[in-house]
Formats: C-alpha cells, sequence, structure tokens
C-alpha cells in the first residue's frame, strides 16, 4: 500500500505550491457565464483537493512524483501474473448453508456467472468464497452476481486482508452480469475467505487478480476494437449498458499521452471517443466539445448518485470556476475507466480519487 502513503504525503507537500504548472488535460479557462454547470460547486471538495493528487489529469503534481507513482505500477506490473475465480459451483470453495440456487438473471437479460447462482432470504448464514492467495501482495477482488430488483441495495462483502476483514457494500439490485471491481487490498499469503452475508443478497463468483491496476477476468462476450464503424459484438444482439464498460476496458493498460488519440497511446478524451463511437456517437477530441456534445439521445447527469455504467463522468480537477479537465466511462460501483496521466495508462479505479465531479452524460445506445 505504498502507492496510498505516497498520495497522502505528495498532497500535503502540493499544499505549498501553489503556483505549480498542472499537468492538466486542457487550458483551465473559465466556462462562459451562459453555461449553467459553471455555477454547480457543490460537488467541489476542497478538502478532497488538498488530501491527495487528483488521479485524472493530476493537477499539481511533479514530475518526480508521477516518476515515482509510475515506477511503483511497473513495480507491481513486474510481478508474475495471477488470478483465481471461484464460483458458486466451484467444489470444496463455496459453501452457503441453507442459500436457494437459481439460473439466469434479469434486469435487461443480466445473467448468472457459470450459469447459476444461490440467493439468501432475509436471514441465515453468510455466503463463503474460499481463495488461494500465492503470495503477500496487493490484489483487486472482483465479484459477479444475477440483478434482480428486489435484491439488497446495501449487499455486504467482507474480504479478509492483511489487516483483518474489511467490508464493502455493493447494490446488487443494478450492476449485474458482468465482473464488478469492489476494491484493491493488500493480503496475506494463504487461504482466505471472501464473504457475502445473507439478506436478499445474490452469491455467484468472486475472482482476485494480482494488483492495483488490473483488468477482470475474460467474461466470455467478445467485443470488437476496430477503429471504423460502431459498435459491433458476436454475442450480444442489442447493447446496453455493461456493453460500454466492456468496450472501455478493452483499452486498459493503453499508455497515455496528452493530446493523441491511436491505439498505442491515447488521452482521456480519445479513450471515451473510442469507447462511445462503437455506440453511435461521434465526439469530438475536447473536454468541453464532449460536455457540449448535442444530441437527442443525450441526458445531463448531475447527481453523483444518479450515475449509472456506461455513463459518461466529467471533472474539473482545478476548482470549479476552471476548466474541464478530465472525463472518463462509469464501471459502476464507485469506478471509471479512464486512460490516466496519474497513473500513466488506461485503468480501472475509484471515482472518490478523482477531484472536481462536476456532472456526466448518459447516452442513447444504437
Amino acid at each position: 500500500m505504498r502507492r496510498l502513503i505516497l498520495i497522502i504525503s505528495a498532497g500535503c507537500i502540493g499544499l505549498g505550491l501553489v503556483a505549480t504548472t498542472a499537468v492538466a488535460q486542457t487550458s483551465g479557462q473559465r466556462e462562459s457565464s451562459g453555461d449553467a454547470l459553471a455555477r454547480n460547486t457543490s460537488t467541489y471538495d476542497v478538502e478532497a483537493q488538498a488530501a491527495f493528487i487528483s488521479q485524472g489529469s493530476a493537477p499539481g503534481a511533479s514530475s518526480a512524483q508521477l516518476a515515482a507513482i509510475r515506477a511503483d505500477v511497473a513495480e507491481e506490473a513486474s510481478l508474475p501474473d495471477y488470478s483465481q475465480v471461484v464460483d458458486n459451483d466451484t467444489g470444496g470453495r463455496f459453501s452457503a448453508p441453507g442459500w436457494t440456487q437459481g439460473s439466469g438473471g434479469s434486469d435487461g437479460g443480466q445473467v448468472s456467472h457459470g450459469g447459476s447462482y444461490v440467493r439468501s432470504g432475509t436471514g441465515g448464514q453468510p455466503a463463503r468464497f474460499q481463495v488461494e492467495i500465492p503470495t503477500s501482495n496487493d490484489y483487486t477482488v472482483y465479484a459477479w452476481w444475477a440483478a434482480f430488483p428486489d435484491n439488497s441495495e446495501a449487499a455486504r462483502f467482507g474480504i479478509d486482508t492483511a489487516a483483518g476483514r474489511r467490508w464493502t457494500s455493493v447494490d446488487q439490485s443494478k450492476d449485474g452480469g458482468m465482473w464488478v471491481k469492489l476494491g484493491t487490498y493488500a493480503m496475506s499469503k494463504g487461504e482466505r475467505t471472501i464473504q457475502l452475508s445473507a439478506g436478499n443478497t445474490v452469491a455467484d463468483a468472486v475472482a482476485v487478480v494480482r494488483g492495483d491496476v488490473t483488468m477482470p477476468p475474460d467474461d466470455g462476450q467478445t467485443i470488437t476494437t476496430r477503429e471504423a464503424g460502431t459498435y459491433s459484438a458476436t454475442s450480444l444482439r442489442n447493447p446496453g449498458p455493461r456493453d460500454v464498460v466492456r468496450v472501455a476496458r478493452r483499452w486498459m493498460f493503453t499508455p497515455y499521452r496528452y493530446a493523441t488519440c491511436t491505439r498505442s497511446r491515447m488521452s482521456c478524451t480519445c479513450e471515451t471517443k473510442k469507447t462511445y463511437k462503437r455506440f453511435g456517437h461521434e465526439l469530438g477530441m475536447g473536454e468541453r466539445q464532449q460536455w457540449r456534445y448535442n444530441d437527442r439521445k443525450v441526458r445531463k447527469i448531475f447527481d453523483r448518485s444518479n450515475l449509472r455504467r456506461g455513463d459518461e463522468v466529467f471533472f474539473k480537477e482545478n476548482g470549479p470556476y476552471r476548466g474541464i479537465t478530465h472525463v472518463a466511462v462509469y464501471s459502476g460501483n464507485g469506478n471509471v475507466v479512464h486512460a490516466s496521466a496519474y497513473y500513466g495508462k488506461v485503468v480501472e479505479s475509484k471515482m472518490k480519487y478523482l477531484n472536481g465531479y462536476f456532472g456526466a452524460k448518459r447516452y442513447r445506445l444504437y
């Protein structure tokens, strides 16, 4: 967890760098007075700005700080790949006394992992997934569930970490039918448990992947990422929000470069431009251009609590009266997929480490 320590210390150093040149993706000019959202200052967290370097365009970060962060990521990436998936059908690694088995799914055709799941009522023992941790490192934990409208909106996962059991809540009434990132945890070598509390919850599958900046396991869906044309999938007829996330994830680990849009280098706006092009939307390369992209099949979202998977999210990391500096694709459970100047590549990370949420756009998918 050295990166967290570095983030905190770097944020404290940043308090004294008032005149530091920001490493931003736009010029930071103030929005015109005619733009109503220029007056939306309620989501800019001044305390959060002081606490860490925003992980989008990394405003205020020095070259030395970014180099240290990226060296940490590179060290992590040099470790041998490791991932493990435990499904509710995995023999000897799953137990859920009293839970009821089912198959399929709902919520727009979202299905279970491996074809089945188990579901709890309002009480009973928790479901337990047993995972093997080969070496003591940071591991990213993903979960999969079949979403039903009456699932718990606060399903509690407990992860055995090096510092004890850590709990996190997810809304299982949505975001089902694909891998959802729960978080990254320091875990000790050995057999470890990931448990899910009973109470209108679905236990389907979990995965652990070594490292912080990781890809989830393959979910069996094939998405094309060709340069020309619109969205195409070999296994789905009608695209939905989870398909937007799948397309965005196909660009993960592509190196970041300011104002660049190629297969091998991309800025944050390039990543969103390429993603939404698959669904019939031709966005420009500027953050402000993408915010002002006008189509009758686009809806603007102001309240962060109303975000849905597949929304494009906009940030003003330099303050509410400055320009939009960063864009990303919301991937559910408080995560975004984005080309990050901080990490130096396309990653999926927690939105709470991006300062200055400004608004979002929801696109109708063709």
